[in-house]
């Protein structure tokens, strides 16, 4: 039996494995899960759609790459990217860029900080004092708009609620790991003023060797601060705000060889620098006028990226030219010089019905704006279209007006619809001047502007099959915004770059939400079918000794089954499975690509398969009192092979994660040791091929061995 058909079958078994004697204590139960996502205060057992709830614990399964951590831990996702700012994305039941975002707006999962939309800039969100993740799988435009065309994720840090806390952790692990955190959260004044302070400083050398610029490549480190304040007024009013300022720096390269006989190994003549500097303030106000509730929620974000890189890994580009690996080892040849810097302001205002209410809605309307500068000077022998200064300037407005309902028909049967129009419009102002390379013209400058305007909706039925049972079935449309790709690549050689298209997703879903009399099993089961028309793709080719771009958009469906669970087997023991089963294709293909595309192929980094299972024991110690109990956690989490291109020419492996920790706790204290990746895979996030034998990658962390100590006082 091979791996793939046996933990699949190990993960449907689990859930049901008999529970040792002690499991017969009616006092055990799963933690309650609660979503802020849904803009209102329903019963997610309820809910027509698929929702995963990411504790802080299921978050730092990958310490270094957060993305990553959240699609290892969510049914249905897949994490792709190049591991640097901007060009990290999720893929959700197969629907992703077909390629990598192509600007900064150009997302087709929605992301959000406590419910305010950020950019593809903005994820991953950094994940220090996060009280929850929250992700919706299928098209969510009712609530998230624009862009949340495979689905949407809304990240939970912890607000000021006026607990006491005061908490230390630090962590030191192999390869120069190391985590400190702290948070202080407590009442200013007594039941009128909560704060709480969140501070990270986290530290990775990296473990990729660089043999050409004699450095390590992998690296990555994050600094970060946040502030929260809750106040409650005696006029009714609750007002919020959250001031978070951070700075992320990778060290990543996307254009590894991948026949290296050593890979990964770097030939790169210089180390990568990638860094992201953000600044977000958020602040919501709330008041209950009768039986609804008011709510504003604005939103301010700064972000600042740039990026130093060279552009011809030395072991790729001899493989590719025949000539000697020392011709591509100077650092003033070839590089990519980037700075770019997004400004962001949102503004919602909505209404509620009580949370109590027989018919529970929200109606609202939002208004998103998004100024983009960027500039690149590059210098490629190897890519044209890369040569030269491009400046350009995008500007993004849009707007909205949205309302969602569930109605309780009878006591088992309810009707859930939403609905949401907005409309957009994008200016776009590029310069670019010409370092002399052949072929490419000495200036060339493009103003342009796009509008459009778009509807999305839903519909569901939920029924209470049992009072354990509810079963659901929904339509749901997205909507993914067109624009223009942040380069304007045809600029080099005079030509106009035109707009990609927007992207619609029509699904079907259909599934079972299960949670047992005594709260201590929940089993969830979806069925999905997801039809996208005009998905957006980017590609290259290689001709020539020269690497040309693609932009087109292309038709593709999904269908797949998701399964997951959780069972509180004992006092002491918890047990988590899941499971995705998917297959995708390419249906009606433009004839304008040279990519390979073709109708019936699979869509690129979309895998069949993937699977988690996991476990929570607790050991108590009543022989010594230095500690209270010991809990051993472990999971395994497998990503199928998936397709590396659009045109299906070759494929990235599968890959196994395997984490475990062991704890000693006394009280809210802790010391512990841990295990990211014990098998040491490096899994391939992202590929490109130049010939059928030569391709690069992208790679994710190795093994990481470490010791941690959280402290509460």
């Amino acid at each position: 039996m091979s791996r793939q058909s046996v933990f699949p079958a190990l993960i449907l078994i689990a859930p049901a494995l008999p529970a040792p004697v002690a499991a017969q204590d009616a006092h055990i139960r799963l933690p309650a899960i609660e979503v802020s996502a849904d803009r209102r205060d329903e019963d997610l057992q309820e809910q027509p759609r698929a929702v995963t709830v990411l504790k802080h614990n299921e978050v730092e399964t990958t310490p270094t790459e957060p993305g990553a951590g959240i699609a290892l831990n969510s049914p249905g996702l897949t994490f792709s990217g190049f591991g640097q700012p901007g060009t990290d994305f999720l893929n959700i039941r197969g629907v992703g860029p077909l390629g990598y975002p192509l600007s900064a707006t150009d997302h087709v999962v929605a992301y959000s900080v406590n419910e305010v939309p950020t950019s593809s800039f903005g994820f991953p969100a950094s994940l220090f004092d996060m009280e929850q993740i929250e992700v919706l799988r299928g098209p969510q435009g009712t609530l998230f708009g624009r862009n949340a065309l495979a689905g949407g994720i809304n990240f939970v840090p912890h607000g000021a609620d006026g607990d006491y806390e005061r908490q230390l952790s630090v962590e030191a692990g192999t390869d120069g790991y190391k985590k400190g955190d702290f948070v202080a959260g407590d009442w200013l004044v007594a039941n009128q003023l909560a704060g709480r302070v969140a501070l990270r400083f986290q530290d990775f050398d990296g473990d990729v060797p660089n043999s050409v610029a004699n450095g390590t490549e992998g690296g990555t480190s994050l600094s970060g601060a946040r502030l929260s304040l809750t106040a409650y007024t005696a006029s009714g009013w609750d007002i919020s705000t959250m001031l978070q300022a951070d700075k992320r720096e990778s060290h990543n390269s996307y254009l590894l060889y991948y026949e290296h006989p050593n890979f990964p190994e770097s030939g790169d003549d210089r180390i990568p620098e990638h860094n992201r500097e953000n600044l977000q303030a958020i602040i919501k106000a709330e008041k209950q006028f009768g039986h609804a509730r008011l709510t504003s929620l604005t939103g301010f974000q700064k972000q600042h990226i740039d990026g130093d890189v060279g552009a011809s890994d030395a072991y790729l580009y001899s493989a590719l030219t025949g000539q000697p690996e020392s011709t591509f080892t100077d650092a003033t040849t070839d590089y990519f010089l980037t700075e770019e810097r997004e400004r962001i302001f949102s503004q919602e205002l909505r209404l509620a019905s009580d949370d109590d209410s027989h018919f529970s809605w929200v109606a609202g309307a939002n208004y998103f704006q998004s100024g983009y500068s960027g500039e690149r000077d590059a210098k490629s022998a190897t890519q044209p279209t890369s040569n030269g200064v491009t400046d350009v300037d995008i500007d993004t407005r849009s707007w909205s007006l949205f309302a969602d309902g569930t109605w309780a028909m009878t006591h088992r049967l309810r009707l859930s619809a939403g609905i949401r129009y907005g409309w957009e419009d994008q200016d776009v102002d590029g310069h670019y001047v010409s370092n002399g390379f052949p072929g490419t013209v000495p200036t060339f400058h493009q103003t342009d502007d796009i509008g459009d305007h778009y509807t999305t909706g839903r519909l569901g039925l939920s029924f209470d099959v049992t009072d354990t049972t509810t079963a659901y079935a929904s339509w749901s449309r997205g909507y993914a915004a067109g624009g223009y790709e942040k380069l304007l690549v045809g600029s080099a050689t005079g030509v106009k770059t035109d707009p990609f298209k927007s992207a619609t997703n029509t699904t079907w879903e259909t599934g079972l939400k299960y949670v047992s009399a005594d709260d201590r099993m929940n089993i969830n089961a979806a069925l999905f079918h997801n039809d996208v028309k005009d998905g957006q793709m980017f590609d290259f080719e290689f001709r020539e000794g020269l690497v040309y771009y693609t932009f087109t958009n292309q038709d593709y469906r999904s269908y797949g089954l998701e399964l997951d669970g959780a069972y509180q087997a004992t006092a002491d023991l918890q047990l988590r499975a899941s499971l995705t089963l998917l297959d995708s294709e390419m249906q009606s293909v433009s004839a304008t690509t040279n990519t390979g595309a073709s109708k019936g192929n699979e869509v690129p980094l979309t895998p069949n398969v993937s699977a988690t299972l996991g476990f929570d024991y607790r050991i108590a110690v009543t022989s010594v009192n230095l500690f209270d109990d010991i809990l051993l956690s472990a999971d395994w989490l497998y990503v199928g092979d998936r397709e590396g291109d659009i045109g299906n020419n070759f494929k990235l492996p599968d890959h196994d994660i395997l984490n475990a920790r062991v704890s000693w706790r006394r009280g809210d204290n802790s010391l512990y040791l841990f295990g990211h990746n014990l098998l040491d895979e490096r899994p391939v996030h992202f590929s490109s091929e130049y010939t059928p034998d030569i391709h690069t990658a992208s790679v994710g962390t190795g093994r990481i061995l470490g010791l941690g100590l959280s402290i509460a006082f």
